[in-house]
């Protein structure tokens, strides 16, 4: 049986960048700024915190559709697509306070401990890396079993504090949704037909330039999705040890991933499924969802959803993550 995995770190279409970007960060309610607020580019290494005047300013030479995302505790997070080099004015919303409601309801049929050992196996993987992952706030977790639709699915109103010491990461990622679907009234991994998580990431880097790390990064790099995207955009099939197959038979990349150049953005044009293989030993298959999407200079693809992965790329998870500025 084969396993697809969506993951939809990067929610939302945004525009291009390659500049500094500087703004001023305010309570919605008050108008006053906010000192400490998070700033970062998507999905990278690339952030900061506001100042006293709630002021931020940072810079990247790389063409991207990464978003812009605002955070700062108490508040609902602003998640903003960039065009021209304006500064931001950007108001954060007070979150309203809650108390979680408490729902009597039949027995449940796995515990809170066996819904997080699947979930953590789901969201952070089985290799190496993934099983060296630890979620620092687990207890801001909500998790829920729905047994008519034979879904696992998770929720939290915290960012979640992910330690990676394998890879050398703390990674910051804000889950804005979470479905994991089986094909029985299960949560085993062997019953997984469908892995689902979205929400924007913002990586730590805690061990740059240990030897010991760039190797282990290199490892997980090599073959991955962000390493397979940054080849169909240069089209460096050759260089980077890519070969693409269908129906069994080899086929020539450029015949299958057409590409061209928008603005730095490549648009590719993509039609029927294909297998990959690194290094004549990973393999990986890809489906296309619609008739193109586009690669920025991160590598990052866009929609999200136009692409489903599975073989090694549909196996990797949170856990074997790097951040889009990973080389660059």
């Amino acid at each position: 049986m084969k396993i697809y995995m969506y993951i939809l770190w990067f929610l939302f279409g945004g525009s291009m960048f390659a500049q500094t970007v500087r703004g001023t960060v305010y309570d919605g309610v008050t108008k006053e700024p906010l000192l400490g607020a998070s700033v970062y580019f998507e999905g990278t290494t690339i952030g900061g915190i506001t100042n006293e005047q709630g002021k931020f300013n940072l810079y990247s030479e790389i063409t991207s559709t990464s978003q812009l995302v605002v955070t700062y505790l108490g508040y609902t997070d602003a998640v903003l697509s960039l065009s021209g080099n304006t500064p931001l004015t950007v108001y954060l919303i007070p979150k309203e306070e809650s108390l979680d409601e408490v729902v009597v309801t039949a027995t449940p049929l796995f515990t809170r401990k066996e819904l997080l050992a699947a979930f953590r196996t789901q969201f952070l993987g089985a290799t190496k890396a993934g099983e060296s992952c630890e979620i620092l706030n687990e207890d801001a977790l909500r998790l829920s079993y729905n047994a008519r639709k034979k879904q696992l699915i998770v929720t939290s109103d915290e960012i979640l504090r992910v330690k990676n010491p394998y890879l050398g990461y703390e990674i910051r990622f804000r889950l804005y949704d979470c479905k994991i679907s089986y094909v029985a009234k299960s949560i085993k991994p062997y019953h997984v037909i469908q892995s689902y998580y979205a929400g924007t990431s913002f990586f730590i880097d805690e061990k740059k330039d240990v030897r010991k790390y760039k190797k282990r990064r290199k490892e997980v790099y090599e073959g991955s999705s962000l390493h397979f995207m940054r080849t169909v955009a240069t089209e460096t099939w050759d260089e980077e040890d890519f070969a693409i197959y269908k129906k069994g038979l080899p086929v020539y990349p450029k015949t299958h991933f057409i590409v061209s150049d928008t603005l730095g953005i490549k648009k590719v044009q993509l039609t029927d499924p294909v297998a990959v293989l690194y290094n004549k030993k990973k393999r990986s298959d890809v489906r296309p969802k619609y008739s193109y999407f586009t690669i920025d200079g991160f590598g990052n693809f866009n929609p999200p959803d136009a692409l489903i992965f599975s073989g090694l790329m549909g196996q990797q998870r949170l856990g074997d993550a790097l951040p889009l500025d990973y080389g660059l």
